[in-house]
C-alpha cells in the first residue's frame, strides 16, 4: 500500500495506523486540520519512501514544526525528558505539544509522568490531554512511587516528566521535586521559559535550577514577544541548547524547532565581530 489517507480525531493513533497499514519505513507527507461530518478533525497522509519522492507538496492550514527536532532514543531504556521552570511558563501545554506533535517523536510510543502534585488542577490538566491523546498516565507523589509509576508506563519509548513550578518562595517544594528527579535520572532536563523573562531573571532560573541541571533551555510564548532574544542570546553565551520553541495556546501544533532563532543570533554576532575586526577594533 504506497499512499493512505487517514482521517480522524487523535494524531498519534493516525500515525500509528499509518505505520501498520504501509510499514515501519512510512513517510508522513502532510498533516492537517479538516472539516467533516462529524466537526473538525485531522487528515494524515503517508506513503511509503518511493511514493513519497514523487508525491507533491501539500499545503497544510497548521504550522508543523521542522524535521527532525526529537533527540535520538537511547541505547537502552525509555528516554526520559522533563520540563522544569517556573509557575505559568508553559510547562503542562508544551508537554501536551511534545507528546502528539506528529513530528517530534513520530511513532514511539510517549508516556506522560506527572510529578506537579503541588499546583490545583496541575495533574488534571495533564490527565486530560493524555486522555484525550489516547496516552499512558502516571503521577509520582514522592520517590517511593517512582518505581510504581514507570510500572504504569509499560512499553513506552518516551517519557515526558511535568514538574512544579520552581519559585523562590517555595524552597521546600523546589528541593522535593529536584529529589525525585534525581532519582529518576532524566536522560534531558529543559528549563522551560517564556520569550519575554528578562535575562536576569533567566540567569536566577538557572542558578537556582542546579540539582538536576538543566541541559537544555525551551523558549514558550514567543508569539507574545516575537521581536525579544535576550534568551537566546543567554543560550549561546552560556553554549546551552535550545531545541524547541513554542508561539501559541494550540496542541499540538504551536511548537517549533529554535533553529531559526539560534542561528540568528550566532549569525548576527559573526557579522558583528567581523565588522570590528574590519574596523581593527576585534582581535
Amino acid at each position: 500500500m504506497p499512499l493512505k489517507t487517514l482521517v480522524g480525531s487523535n494524531v498519534p493513533t493516525l500515525l500509528k495506523q499509518a505505520q501498520a497499514a504501509i510499514g515501519p519505513d512510512a513517510v508522513i507527507l502532510h498533516v492537517r486540520r479538516i472539516r467533516t461530518p462529524a466537526g473538525e478533525e485531522f487528515e494524515v497522509a503517508a506513503a511509503d519512501p518511493a511514493t513519497a519522492l514523487r508525491a507533491p507538496v501539500v499545503s497544510t492550514s497548521v504550522s508543523p514544526a521542522q524535521e527532525l527536532i526529537a533527540p535520538p532514543s537511547p541505547r537502552s531504556g525509555a528516554l526520559v525528558i522533563a520540563l522544569v521552570g517556573p509557575t505559568g511558563g508553559g510547562k503542562t501545554t508544551t508537554l501536551a505539544k511534545l507528546a502528539n506533535h506528529p513530528r517530534v517523536f513520530g511513532p514511539r510510543r510517549v508516556g506522560l509522568l506527572g510529578l506537579d502534585t503541588y499546583r490545583i488542577g496541575a495533574l488534571e490538566q495533564l490527565r486530560t490531554y493524555a486522555e484525550l491523546a489516547g496516552l499512558p498516565f502516571a503521577v509520582a507523589y514522592s520517590a517511593d512511587d517512582l518505581p510504581t509509576a514507570r510500572a504504569k508506563l509499560p512499553g513506552c519509548e518516551v517519557i515526558l516528566v511535568d514538574t512544579a513550578g520552581r519559585s523562590p518562595k517555595n524552597r521546600l517544594d523546589r528541593d522535593f521535586t529536584d529529589d525525585l528527579l534525581r532519582q529518576l535520572g532524566p536522560h534531558e532536563v529543559h528549563l522551560t521559559i517564556p520569550a519575554a523573562t528578562p535575562v536576569p531573571i533567566a540567569r536566577r532560573l538557572l542558578r537556582e535550577a542546579r540539582l538536576p541541571a538543566p541541559t537544555h533551555l525551551l523558549v514558550t510564548k514567543l508569539d507574545e514577544a516575537p521581536d525579544e532574544a535576550g534568551v537566546f542570546e543567554l543560550a549561546v553565551d552560556l553554549s546551552l541548547p535550545i531545541r524547541w520553541v513554542t508561539d501559541g495556546q494550540e496542541v499540538p501544533f504551536d511548537l517549533a524547532s529554535a533553529s531559526e532563532q539560534m542561528t540568528a543570533i550566532r549569525l548576527g554576532r559573526h557579522h558583528r565581530e567581523s565588522g570590528l575586526v574590519a574596523l581593527g577594533v576585534g582581535p
